[in-house]
């Protein structure tokens, strides 16, 4: 009977030390292991394997970030051309993690503060592409020209983040409406 009273908190301490050791690593993920506070290892599915692995329980701590590729909606940006007239500018931008050390160094492991990052940056880049172009350029570029030249200006930039840019598309390029009904009457 004594023996049945030890064996069971035995078991039971066993399992809580057995489960809080496992790193379950699903497809599309990474899970950057920490050791006070401090980045030992990352874990990354490829797919191909369960991904499973071990961590020292109570010691390190596990945190989980996607790997999978996001989409951001960028807000509607006012922009002049090199003949200095004004466009509406809507884009989208399809990114992903790369480095997952370099995003939670530099972002916090933070997609908000990644967003943001992006938003700033190309912004930056769409400004400047299309005020080097003329209006008649920047209109027949819509069918990804400008998109190529749009993603060679942003360059490396958001690398030392851990970011990838895959993508990068306008969804509408406009006049405003200011503008519109001028162009309607003449």
């Amino acid at each position: 009977m004594k023996k049945k009273v030890f064996i069971i908190p035995v078991a039971v301490i066993a399992a809580v030390l057995l489960l809080s050791s496992l790193v379950v690593t699903k497809p599309g993920e990474y899970k950057v292991i920490k050791q006070f506070g401090k980045i030992i290892r990352v874990e990354e599915n490829d797919g191909t394997s369960y991904g499973l692995s071990f961590k020292v329980p109570f010691v390190q701590s596990e945190t989980t970030i996607s790997s999978k590729i996001t989409l951001s909606d960028l807000p509607a940006s006012d922009v002049m051309t090199s003949d200095k007239k004004s466009m509406i500018s809507d884009c989208f931008v399809l990114w992903r993690i790369e480095d997952p050390v370099k995003f939670i160094q530099k972002l916090s492991g933070s997609v908000q503060n990644a967003e943001s990052r992006i938003s700033s940056n190309v912004y930056n880049a769409l400004k400047n592409v299309i005020s080097s172009l003329s209006q008649e350029e920047v209109i027949s570029g819509r069918d990804g020209d400008l998109a190529e030249i749009l993603t060679a200006s942003l360059g490396t930039n958001l690398e030392a983040y851990g970011i990838k840019i895959e993508k990068i598309e306008t969804k509408m390029l406009d006049l405003p409406d200011e503008n519109k009904e001028a162009v309607y009457n003449r």
